[in-house]
């Protein structure tokens, strides 16, 4: 059911294309110098209206902001997976409900954060490549859109891969905090006898290290 490993491959192919779009772009030759030849002398050419240079100045900086949003998509959507990749592991390792719902929804943050990078992406190329139906400000607004659309759905998978790691730590001697475990254990799906049950035996062995993991042991076997 864990999606990370899809993730992380689209994150890949994805990213991996603007990457691979951007060195290519980078690498390409400058042109043959051509030999010189000497000037006819002739009149002054007009110069360049100011519109026109205004206009280059801006495609310029457009493409630029589009590029810079673009990597910072990429690497928010990085960061996203990665936290996603986090939540699931701390979810496997407690195994309650509670982790479970954390890292699926840091699953689909990283989902939202990935198809933002894509996005980014997209329209960084686009502002590269401008033409009459996608101007170069257009693209890059868009590139700016979807970066902030990434860096939010990063924060929510941090935030949701965050929740799972302390309910892992939550349930292991080392974490334990008998008030946040009698309310996880309050708050889960359970009867209530079973409940009541594991609420006494987390108050019996709070004060028993010897006898405390092998308590919480037996809550996340009842909780799971």
């Amino acid at each position: 059911m864990r999606n990370v490993i899809p993730l992380i491959v689209v994150l890949a192919l994805g990213v991996g294309g603007w990457l691979w779009w951007q060195n290519k772009q980078d690498a390409e030759p400058a042109d043959e110098p051509v030999a010189e030849v000497p000037a006819t002398p002739q009149a002054d050419a007009p110069q360049q209206p100011a519109e026109a240079t205004e206009a280059a100045a801006d495609t310029a900086g457009a493409t630029e902001a589009a590029d810079a949003a673009a990597d910072a998509a990429a690497d928010a959507a990085a960061i996203a997976a990665d936290a996603a990749a986090e939540a699931v592991a701390a979810s496997d390792e407690s195994g309650v409900p509670a982790a479970n719902e954390a890292a699926t929804e840091a699953e689909v943050a990283a989902e939202q954060a990935i198809d933002a990078a894509n996005r980014a992406a997209e329209a960084a190329v686009n502002a590269n490549a401008e033409s009459d139906e996608v101007p170069a400000t257009e693209a890059a607004a868009n590139a700016e859109q979807a970066a902030d659309d990434a860096a939010q759905a990063t924060e929510q998978a941090t935030d949701a891969a965050a929740t799972a790691a302390q309910i892992e730590a939550l349930l292991t001697p080392e974490g334990f905090d008998a008030g946040r475990a009698k309310e996880l254990i309050s708050q889960s799906s359970i009867s209530a006898d079973q409940k009541a049950t594991l609420t006494r035996l987390i108050e019996t062995a709070g004060s028993n290290p010897e006898l405390l993991r092998a308590a919480l042991d037996q809550v996340k076997a009842v909780m799971r």
